[in-house]
């Protein structure tokens, strides 16, 4: 590990991040397809080997909170992060997206930087404004928690679909669950039952539940859209992880 963070910390700012960091990415949020943490942790062991900073910063990140299937080590995770936070503020400050996004998980959850919920927003926006899928997820937690800016959950719903769109199963989760409730966005049921279906369909098990509960919000379901979400969801979900949404982050 030591010589791991003397190659990153000794390295040039990245122009960019580590095509087996972004697979890694890819395959934990459901942008993929589906939920894979085994697949992911295996892509990001890899990255890390070739030592990059951002790389790195992702190995700290997933033992902040036991991500990806890692073990949850605080200590480790802001040890890891006090050697390469110089290079990743480096390289956010010129104009790398994935270390823009990271500089919000810094500030977040205290990786390299002091816990500031305000700089935590501003960076995910920054992120967010830029197309990054989990700055608009973790800028749409932010909104909903009210946690460094106004609670608003119409905003919160505005940016999770940012990210929902593009595959991240837990916002499609919680787009699910806003229109249940009618939170930030009108009641709507089929719009409910359709996103939790896709999020059911990328391995998420609360989706799944909330489909298939008796007396459920999938118990009626009867737009071809959700039906087939359904029938796909059962057909992958016990290959697939199960994802946690229990985090502020993710």
């Amino acid at each position: 590990m030591c010589l791991l963070l003397l190659a990153a910390a000794c390295s040039p700012a990245p122009a960019d991040p580590d095509p087996a960091l972004v697979e890694a990415i890819d395959w934990y949020t459901g942008v993929a397809g589906t939920v894979d943490d085994a697949r992911a942790r295996e892509l990001l062991e890899q990255a890390v080997d070739r030592g990059g900073v951002l790389s790195m910063m992702w190995l700290a990140r997933v033992h902040s909170t036991g991500r990806m299937g890692f073990p949850r080590d605080e200590e480790r995770a802001r040890s890891i992060a006090g050697e390469v936070i110089d290079e990743v503020e480096r390289a956010a400050e010129s104009g790398v997206l994935e270390a823009v996004f990271l500089m919000g998980t810094a500030y977040d959850e205290g990786l390299g930087k002091p816990v500031d919920p305000v700089q935590a927003a501003a960076w995910h926006r920054r992120a967010a404004e830029r197309g990054h899928v989990l700055g608009a997820h973790n800028l749409g937690n932010q909104y909903a928690a009210g946690r460094g800016v106004e609670e608003d959950h119409a905003l919160a719903a505005e940016w999770w679909l940012r990210a929902a769109e593009r595959g991240d199963a837990i916002t499609q989760l919680r787009l699910g669950e806003a229109y249940e409730a009618g939170r930030g966005v009108p009641l709507d049921l089929e719009r409910a039952r359709e996103w939790y279906g896709r999020a059911a369909a990328a391995g998420n098990a609360q989706a799944r539940e909330a489909l298939g509960a008796p007396g459920g919000i999938g118990a009626n379901a009867s737009t071809p859209a959700t039906e087939a979400y359904l029938r796909e969801s059962g057909r992958r979900f016990g290959k697939m992880t199960a994802l946690s949404s229990s985090c502020p982050s993710i």
